[in-house]
């Protein structure tokens, strides 16, 4: 199924990591990459930290892996490791392989090759012999046991396997090999026949009774342990010594040159059966079926039947993941549902891993993966997913019955009110103004006994940037006036149902009287800006820019002229005196308070 399939190798995917852009590969795709090749991204590795699976992801390929598929896969991944000569990596993949499958004849005998390999032979022979046990008619077995014995000096025994090997199959040519080079370094000579050569091997088995197994006592105990996992040892049998194999003329200088050719195989190279193994490698393909893996998984309509939706819950939300993200430790969450929980701290959920660089990076890019595997298997269930998600940012998004209240301080139609959020709720709050597309949140003074003010005005967010704390610095502007209904709370953060206020409309002879009290107070905000330095009225107004312009309409807005609030936020005055004035819907009344306070501040020039 190409939707489970690394992008880099093309094959089921396997150990599967997701990067910090969403898109997830098999872990040893990634060793020796720098870049995404989807997005071309940069891998960023946090730290010496290596790269985490995807625990969800694993879960979901080991549902939907059959046995026959993950041993093969795993094959596959030993015979990798072995060919660029990474033994430790392999016995850690043999042992994985060993546990799944025992009785896996091609595991086996790969990891007999690896024991052989590291120059472990003892390991190797046991191996072997679990071969011989399972399968008495594979000629393997016999020849994984040769070269074990080769290699711990035990040639007549080694001979004997060899012989064993060929009687299965007359054709297995490296056994033939093994068995020439043995007789030379012992200085027989070699028959040129196939037949008088295996006369001649019978012989020298015969007067050597070998029994094997007594090779095998010191490792008895040592299979029982987890560092031999998934391996089986024959009943300890009383020990027979062999002869020794009788050297002709010359055995010094024949035993010189053994020695010296042992001493160029083994010591001289980091795998003493290179040549061997590759040819054997080559001989067990061809044995085995083609490798072929489109049958790793089920047909696509039947991975419902493998899944369900209980397989792609959030664990926070236990719900199906509406916008799936991973974090550097492979756990998934929905981003809101991370967001919320990295609004109170920054640690995994799970795991309580330190996600501080995940934090500060402030994206939390979905997992691509995961996200079409759900649209795919559960079209239905995430269109509900999605539609309810929807109606809840619906009613998020209503600025009358269901407005976000932020308890702060008091704020001015058409007035910036820059902010810094921190609490973990006006954090979520924020987050939710945006997503809901609205931007807009109301602002109230706190006030004793009823959490916030019966009063307050609505802000617009302009700009908002994350730090890489989590912490926000928001950028608004006030737009109305409003009256508190009633209040809730939801997700620990206020809200309330509002009604906006409007001021009373004038006419005639009324409309000109407020007029000329409208120029006359604005006259009054010039006279305070042009005092001397040093002035009370001047050093009040030296930190601010010059006032708004005074309008034609002075009913043109609901909220009356704008630059009314702009001075009513830059004079020092008591907050509930500025409230009282923000609740008023008469201009003329708002006039006349402005028109005494700067009265009083002309009055005192000194």
């Amino acid at each position: 199924m190409e939707l489970l399939s690394c992008p880099s190798c093309q094959q089921t995917l396997w150990d599967p990591v997701t990067l910090a852009c969403g898109h997830t590969f098999c872990k040893k795709c990634l060793k020796e990459v720098n870049r995404c090749q989807l997005c071309k991204q940069r891998v960023k590795i946090s730290g010496a930290q290596e790269l985490r699976c995807n625990t969800l992801l694993s879960s979901l390929l080991d549902r939907c892996l059959n046995m026959e598929a993950k041993v093969k896969r795993i094959t596959r991944d030993l015979e990798g490791l072995m060919a660029i000569q990474q033994y430790e990596d392999a016995g850690t993949v043999a042992c994985r392989g060993i546990l799944m499958a025992p009785d896996h004849i091609p595991l086996r005998i790969l990891r007999s090759q690896m024991y052989l390999c590291l120059k472990q032979f003892p390991e190797s022979l046991r191996e072997a012999e679990v071969i011989c046990d399972l399968q008495p008619q594979n000629p393997e077995g016999y020849y994984r046991k040769g070269m074990a014995l080769q290699y711990m000096e035990k040639k007549e025994a080694a001979l004997c396997e060899f012989q064993r090997c060929l009687a299965l199959n007359p054709h297995y040519t490296i056994a033939l090999q093994e068995i020439e080079q043995i007789l030379e370094d012992s200085g027989y000579s070699v028959p040129s026949s196939l037949e008088d050569l295996m006369d001649e091997v019978a012989q020298i088995c015969k007067r050597s009774v070998i029994d094997t197994s007594c090779l095998l006592a010191p490792l008895q105990a040592a299979s029982i342990g987890s560092q031999h996992c998934g391996t089986s040892n024959k009943g300890d049998e009383d020990e027979t010594i062999p002869p020794p194999l009788v050297l002709p003329c010359d055995q010094s200088a024949t035993a010189l040159n053994q020695e010296q050719r042992k001493r160029k195989k083994i010591e001289g190279s980091s795998s003493p059966d290179t040549e061997r193994k590759s040819k054997h490698l080559r001989l067990t393909d061809a044995l085995e079926d083609e490798e072929n893996d489109t049958d790793c998984l089920p047909p696509d309509p039947l991975l419902k039947d493998v899944l369900s939706l209980s397989d792609v819950e959030c664990s926070l939300c236990i719900r199906m993941f509406l916008e799936p993200v991973t974090t550097p430790c492979g756990h998934t969450f929905c981003r809101e549902c991370l967001e919320r929980c990295m609004d109170h701290q920054p640690y995994c959920p799970l795991c309580k891993q330190c996600l501080r660089e995940y934090l500060s990076t402030g994206s939390y890019p979905i997992t691509a993966l995961l996200q079409d595997l759900m649209t795919t298997i559960f079209p239905s269930e995430m269109a509900d997913r999605k539609q309810v998600h929807l109606t809840e940012i619906a009613e998020m998004s209503n600025l009358v019955s269901n407005v976000p209240i932020f308890v702060c301080t008091v704020a001015f139609p058409g007035v910036p009110c820059p902010l810094h959020v921190f609490e973990p709720r006006y954090r979520l709050m924020m987050r939710r103004c945006l997503e809901a597309g609205t931007k807009s949140f109301g602002m109230c003074l706190y006030e004793s006994g009823k959490s916030f003010s019966d009063y307050g005005c609505m802000l617009e967010i302009q700009h908002l940037d994350y730090l890489p704390d989590g912490r926000s610095l928001v950028e608004t502007v006030g737009t109305r006036r409003f009256r508190v209904l009633q209040r809730g709370l939801l997700d620990g953060y206020h809200k309330a149902e509002i009604e906006y206020l409007v001021d009373l409309k004038l006419e005639g002879e009324e409309l000109q009287e407020v007029q000329r009290l409208h120029d006359l107070v604005y006259q009054q905000m010039e006279e305070c800006f042009s005092q001397h330095i040093g002035s009370l009225p001047r050093r009040i107004f030296m930190h601010h820019a010059s006032p708004p312009p005074k309008e034609d309409d002075i009913q043109g807005s609901p909220d009356g002229p704008n630059w009314c609030w702009w001075l009513l936020s830059v004079l020092p005055l008591d907050p509930t005196y500025q409230m009282l004035i923000l609740s008023m819907t008469s201009l003329k009344e708002r006039l006349f308070h402005l028109k005494h306070i700067l009265s009083v501040f002309l009055q005192n020039r000194s």
